[in-house]
């Protein structure tokens, strides 16, 4: 079962989609802190153990910053009540089975492109507001009409009204310039508002078959920024309209004039702008994702109830994976989980994980049923040294299990997913604090998902099913069908492999009569 490299690819739409690298995940990032955090919000930990960039970059065909933004926020913090699961679930359903008008919608939406800039930081911060610099750029302005008035009526080009019509030109051309330099990011974000205006304004009536509560508030937000919208479309109408427009834009300030008369406006309604920003974001978001259902074998919305004891899903697979092999779990107890190298078990933590979280997110499972509580994702899969921290495997692995034991009596639930816990260290410290720990977490408000190689310790563990991977391993061949099953494995297949890829014959000899006499 090998991990699928996201490609770039075309679609049957008009949408080119992004390649992984093309994402600036760090932007992205930094627009989530701006967003309402839940109790279910995912940490860094989780967030690479799911190979999330991946999965985002996956399943992402917005068309829009806000609508980038908004995937990623609710990906990063799935939902965590009824209330909003339905309205989120309702709202997505609503568009899924419109394949022509949503195909239109993300058309208009492709217009209005992508911002630059960190949107929301721009806005939270200060609009130049100065009176005195709106009447000199006013004075500036009025001086050179005045002149060229002048000369037009007068029909006299004389010397003193040309050099200060020069002087002051160029002196404009400086400020135009030095405007643009200071200035450029909150006149890009003004651009960017007037695009979202204009996708709002334009698609109403398709909105209204879907949404009117959406148009409702689009509209009482166009109504509020109305005073933006035709003095900004004065600032980029004339902008670049051909060389003499340029000319005339500079040589009367029309730019930074419109500006600095609108930019109390924005300061005043800091609240619409953010609003219609995440309201478009979220259409995208959402149409972004009954595009992505297309292209699944299948899938599910799921239920969830907060008085849901029992895990079940039925037939999830990993969205990841290449023709990957659907599991089925159902569940009250925690499980542990056995079986040899490389037989599914890490890959079937993920896709518990992956799909509680697609269910908590995007309300789609990717699975044949799903019916779950609402938790918080907490795992401990795939960490690394970190040689820039100094911190050693097990340090970084005590570290992840700590988080799990600070919320493990948290009133929020948490679903845990460790695979292979404290391999990191000896075999008898290993045992002893994977019982104790294991244990102490099954205690909590939680539901504990372990994958182990040590059977030592399945004995020893307390309210826990046991449920095994296994394999067929020879010389000449290396067969899995990733199915889990109920029970403990009764397979090793760490020397198989060896033998598998040609180890020297003495060396494997020597290794399973060192195996026997320890065995004794």
């Amino acid at each position: 079962m090998i991990l699928n490299k996201y490609l770039y690819r075309k679609h049957n739409d008009y949408i080119v989609k992004k390649d992984i690298k093309d994402i600036d995940f760090n932007k992205l990032k930094d627009s989530n802190d701006y967003h309402n955090k839940t109790n279910s919000s995912l940490d860094d930990i989780t967030w690479n153990d799911l190979n999330m960039n991946n999965v985002y970059a996956k399943i992402n065909y917005t068309v829009t910053s806000p609508g980038e933004e908004c995937l990623y926020s609710w990906l990063k913090n799935p939902l965590d009540n009824e209330k909003e699961f339905e309205e989120r679930k309702d709202f997505i359903s609503r568009f899924t089975n419109n394949e022509k008008i949503n195909k239109k919608l993300r058309t208009n939406l492709s217009k209005i492109k992508y911002c630059k800039y960190n949107f929301r930081k721009v806005i939270e911060g200060n609009f130049l507001v100065h009176k005195f610099i709106l009447a000199l750029f006013i004075m500036f302005s009025t001086i050179n009409l005045s002149i060229i008035g002048y000369t037009i009526f007068i029909r006299e080009l004389l010397f003193l009204p040309i050099s200060i019509l020069m002087i002051i030109f160029a002196f404009n051309i400086l400020i135009h310039f030095k405007f643009n330099d200071k200035y450029g990011e909150q006149l890009e974000v003004l651009n960017y508002i007037l695009r979202l205006l204009s996708f709002a304004n334009k698609n109403k009536e398709l909105l209204k078959q879907f949404t009117p509560d959406l148009v409702n508030r689009l509209d009482k937000i166009n109504d509020t920024l109305m005073k933006i919208s035709k003095k900004g479309s004065v600032i980029f109408r004339i902008e670049g309209f051909d060389f003499i427009a340029d000319y005339f834009n500079i040589a009367f300030l029309v730019k930074e004039i419109n500006f600095l008369m609108i930019s109390r406006q924005m300061h005043e309604h800091k609240k619409e702008i953010i609003e219609i920003y995440n309201l478009i974001g979220e259409l995208d978001a959402v149409l972004s994702i009954c595009r992505y259902r297309k292209e699944l074998n299948y899938y599910c919305e799921p239920n969830i109830e907060d008085n849901e004891e029992e895990i079940k899903i039925s037939d999830m697979y990993h969205p990841l994976i290449e023709n990957p092999t659907p599991n089925s779990i159902s569940t009250i107890k925690d499980i542990a989980i056995t079986g040899s190298n490389m037989s599914g078990k890490s890959t079937f933590l993920r896709t518990i994980g992956l799909n509680v979280l697609f269910a908590q997110s995007i309300c789609t499972s990717l699975s044949k049923e799903h019916r779950t509580r609402f938790y918080r994702l907490l795992t401990s899969i795939s960490l690394n040294d970190d040689i820039l921290e100094s911190k050693s495997y097990f340090l970084m692995e005590a570290e992840a299990i700590k988080r799990m034991v600070n919320l493990k009596d948290d009133n929020y639930h948490s679903l845990i997913l460790i695979d292979e816990i404290f391999k990191g260290t000896n075999p008898i410290e290993r045992l002893s604090a994977s019982i104790e720990l294991l244990n102490l977490l099954s205690l909590g408000n939680t539901k504990v998902f372990v994958a182990t190689h040590d059977l030592q310790i399945l004995s020893k563990l307390v309210k826990y099913d046991y449920y095994y991977f296994t394999e067929n391993v020879t010389k000449e061949s290396l067969e899995f069908d990733y199915k889990i099953r109920k029970g403990v494995t009764s397979t090793r297949n760490a020397i198989k492999i060896l033998e598998f890829i040609k180890y020297p014959e003495d060396i494997i000899t020597k290794i399973n009569k060192r195996i026997s006499v320890m065995e004794v």
